[in-house]
């Protein structure tokens, strides 16, 4: 008859367990049969040497870790926001002026806050020869392509032209004798208007 307290039955170790002999033990070097007196691989193995700082030690920069870098080229003031890229977009037009001046000047007035993009598109249509008749056709009477906002972005961008010197004063007048002689008069007559000077 078995007793409640279970008396009769060993019951768990309470105390410390003894640990077994090192010939029992996997990691100890008798056990793999090594000679005494030669090393234990397996305990130098698990040293290893401190790779922090001391609190006695002064003070190193932690090492920075370098971000990538991409090496692009920084746009020149005459190339910027792909001017030139969109004007590229008026050789779509190639035989109407009038949708042409409108692009024209609807990208002036996208750019309306980037001088240095303004004044390339106004460079580069100097340079093709466009300049006079597309923006004669900015400022002709009726033409569907343009609206009012498009036309103030003309006049400051040749505003910022005559300033930077890429547009001159008589090549205005000589603009105002030409074929679009009427709406280059009106250009000169708003370009000299104080409204014209507003930033």
């Amino acid at each position: 008859m078995s007793r409640i307290d279970g008396g009769n039955r060993p019951s768990s170790p309470k105390g410390p367990i003894s640990e077994r002999p090192a010939a029992e033990r996997p990691d100890s070097g008798t056990a793999r049969g090594a000679q005494p007196g030669t090393k234990d691989v397996q305990t130098h193995r698990a040293v290893q040497p401190f790779q922090g700082r001391s609190d006695f030690e002064p003070s190193r920069p932690a090492p920075r870790a370098t971000p990538a870098v991409n090496v692009a080229v920084q746009p020149s003031p005459a190339d910027v926001s792909g001017a030139d890229a969109e004007l590229e977009l008026l050789s779509e037009f190639p035989d109407q002026a009038d949708a042409q001046g409108g692009l024209a000047s609807a990208m002036l007035h996208a750019h309306a806050d980037e001088p240095a993009s303004q004044a390339r598109i106004v460079e580069r249509l100097k340079q093709d020869g466009r300049l006079e008749a597309l923006f004669g056709e900015v400022f002709r009477e009726g033409n569907p392509y343009v609206e009012q906002p498009h036309r103030t972005a003309v006049v400051r961008a040749l505003d910022t032209a005559l300033a930077r010197g890429t547009v001159t004063g008589e090549e205005l007048r000589a603009f105002a004798r030409g074929a679009y002689a009427q709406e280059w008069r009106q250009i000169g007559s708003e370009l000299s208007s104080p409204a014209s000077k507003k930033p």
